[in-house]
């Protein structure tokens, strides 16, 4: 093997090394740098693109945020609403039942005054006719004309039965 022999060995190591030397200074000025700036370049679009998404996931969060107190705010808000609408329907039930009740009331009161007026005319007319019939029916029981006094009287006294009467009914 002419390869391992000492006299063909040594110089094929140097020119081995030369060439890989040439190779490597070949290398580094035309291929290399061109490498390097990909790669670099590479390396700052990754980075930009992080940056970029680290950007966009914390005006997410800072959205998502504002989201949820614009949500709880309008929530807080509608329970308000829903709890002034409530008061407001139990003030306006109440206003009606009060003002029901003062109507109630007051057509009592004109129903026991109209009572009180007609019993008050009744009895009036009663006693006129109590009156009439018992000095007609005292005139034709005495066949004679009976005094003013004794008129006043029996009216009096008639009138006082049927009125006390009318009041143990009532």
């Amino acid at each position: 093997m002419p390869q391992f022999d000492s006299t063909f060995f040594s110089p094929l190591v140097f020119w081995s090394i030369v060439s890989f030397v040439i190779f490597l200074v070949l290398m580094a000025k035309f291929a290399f740098p061109p490498i390097f700036e990909i790669l670099e370049a590479r390396e700052k679009k990754i980075s930009g693109d992080l940056q970029s998404a680290e950007d966009i996931k914390a005006e997410a969060e800072k959205l998502k945020n504002e989201f949820e107190e614009q949500l709880q705010a309008a929530h807080d808000k509608a329970a308000t609403i829903v709890q002034l609408a409530g008061e407001e329907a139990r003030k306006t039930q109440e206003k009606a039942l009060d003002e029901t009740q003062a109507k109630c009331r007051q057509m009592l009161k004109e129903a026991e005054h109209e009572i009180q007026t007609s019993r008050n005319q009744i009895l009036s007319e009663i006693r006129g006719y109590v009156s009439a019939l018992t000095i007609n029916s005292a005139e034709k029981i005495m066949k004679r004309a009976l005094t003013e006094d004794d008129k006043k009287r029996l009216v009096d006294e008639s009138i006082d039965e049927v009125v006390g009467s009318l009041e143990k009914q009532a």
